[in-house]
């Protein structure tokens, strides 16, 4: 994907604030509540999320459980809200209308570590000093927390012979079969919406059986067609956001992929081991023209860009990816989870609970 870069906004003093108000209400919010326990009961993903947790001395599933169990968006609920109170309304007849549950894993694909690991293991862990990698992380596992998915963080090798982006399709593979959607992101990718479920999105996008992929398209202008565009001129789809669904065509369609560029079944494929876009080139220029019916491609402005991006309105409706500012990965996931930190603060003070507010209907000092 090439776009102009623009500039980062991240104040620190924001995120110093917002990193505080986290940390001491979080733990406040817990003890208050004191739930039972919540674990992922599907697949060894979910063993390694409750071995997590025993050795916490809170839950970080209770957290996000409580936090975000008044504020999720059912799957067939008539519309979500954008900040600005503009209202997104659901088509009619939706397909999903429960949960999916440990039925959906949200991955993560890295052949680096997490560098805020490191400062971890030192005792040095600082919100405000952790990169974009982190951040996104963080983003998506917490989005699996939220609506009870299955995660897992996979730590692949690196290839000898072409670009690290190529580890995508044989994971996807080898983990598809024991479930019915992978959500897989880039690290400078964030879901939007915390709250808002991925069976929504599923419905709102009308995804059917038949669709083994959904992906939306990079940004492309007719001033620069050649940019983010395939040898017929059609518009590659991006990557750093993929909706794998378990149908019949989905696994012949990662083989095809993985072996693309050992040129066993499409000439020159080989281009692509380096060469940006690597395993998105080759997706765009020969994979999709097999299985045309099996890929769903969303409007960039749906799941691609961020704001400020004007080329093909690539605003990151619904999934935000930060090509250039990837810093405001961070951003993303530090106003989801203040919006449902302080939700239970202003119902506080809505309703009054503990008295905390008192009228005083006469300035006087009391005797």
């Amino acid at each position: 994907m090439m776009l102009p870069a623009m500039g980062g906004r991240s104040p620190l003093f924001m995120l110093s604030v917002s990193a505080g108000c986290v940390i001491v209400f979080i733990f406040a919010f817990v003890a208050w509540q004191s739930p039972p326990r919540m674990v992922f009961t599907h697949g060894a993903g979910n063993t390694a999320i409750a071995a997590a947790n025993a050795h916490s001395d809170v839950s970080i599933s209770e957290v996000i459980r409580l936090l975000y169990k008044d504020i999720k968006t059912a799957p067939t609920a008539p519309f979500i809200r954008e900040p600005n109170g503009t209202r997104i309304t659901l088509p009619p007849n939706p397909r999903y209308t429960k949960n999916l549950g440990s039925d959906v894993l949200v991955l993560d694909l890295e052949t680096r570590p997490l560098p805020s690991t490191d400062a971890y293991r030192k005792g040095e862990y600082d919100w405000r000093n952790i990169n974009h990698v982190s951040g996104g992380v963080f983003n998506h596992y917490t989005y699996a927390l939220v609506h009870g998915y299955d995660y897992k963080f996979i730590h692949a090798s690196e290839f000898e012979d072409r670009h690290a982006t190529w580890i995508k399709p044989s994971a996807l593979a080898n983990h598809i079969k024991d479930y019915k959607f992978i959500v897989f992101l880039d690290a400078d990718a964030a879901f939007r919406f915390l709250h808002v479920p991925i069976e929504w999105m599923l419905n709102y996008w009308d995804i059917q059986p038949q669709h083994s992929f959904v992906m939306a398209k990079d940004p492309w202008t007719a001033k620069e067609p050649q940019y983010n565009s395939d040898r017929f001129n059609r518009t590659y789809t991006n990557t750093g956001f993929m909706i794998v669904q378990n149908n019949a065509d989905t696994m012949p369609i990662l083989k095809a992929w993985h072996e693309c560029p050992d040129d066993t079944r499409y000439a020159n494929c080989s281009q692509w081991k380096q060469p940006r876009f690597h395993e998105q080139s080759a997706f765009g220029e020969y994979i999709r023209y097999d299985y045309e019916d099996n890929i769903k491609e969303l409007e960039c402005a749906e799941a691609n860009g961020f704001p400020g991006v004007e080329i093909s309105n690539c605003q990151g409706k619904f999934i935000r990816h930060y090509w250039f500012d990837k810093s405001n990965v961070k951003i993303d996931f530090r106003e989801n989870i203040m919006n449902a930190i302080t939700l239970p603060i202003q119902k506080v003070f809505a309703e009054n609970v503990g008295g905390v507010i008192q009228e005083q209907k006469e300035n006087v000092i009391l005797s």
